[in-house]
């Protein structure tokens, strides 16, 4: 069993290593704030905010994976 002392050394001497697949919702969470943001500052009517926010996440989402896969085929080409 290892001491609380030698824990905390091991864990000082690990570098964080971050892959480029650790950041994948990165994107989503980023249009998520902004379609937020942007339906908490409009002054509309309820019916009309509920349905701007869910075309505005479906082209979003649509976007982003339309996006990535462009992305990750290139890169694929590339490599």
């Amino acid at each position: 069993m290892k001491l609380p002392n030698q824990l905390m050394i091991e864990l000082k001497n690990q570098k964080w290593k971050f892959k480029l697949n650790d950041f994948r919702l990165l994107p989503y969470i980023a249009v998520g704030n902004l379609i937020f943001y942007f339906n908490s500052t409009t002054d509309v009517n309820y019916i009309f905010k509920g349905y701007s926010v869910l075309l505005e996440v479906q082209v979003t989402i649509l976007l982003l994976l339309f996006l990535t896969g462009k992305l990750g085929k290139h890169k694929r080409r590339s490599s």
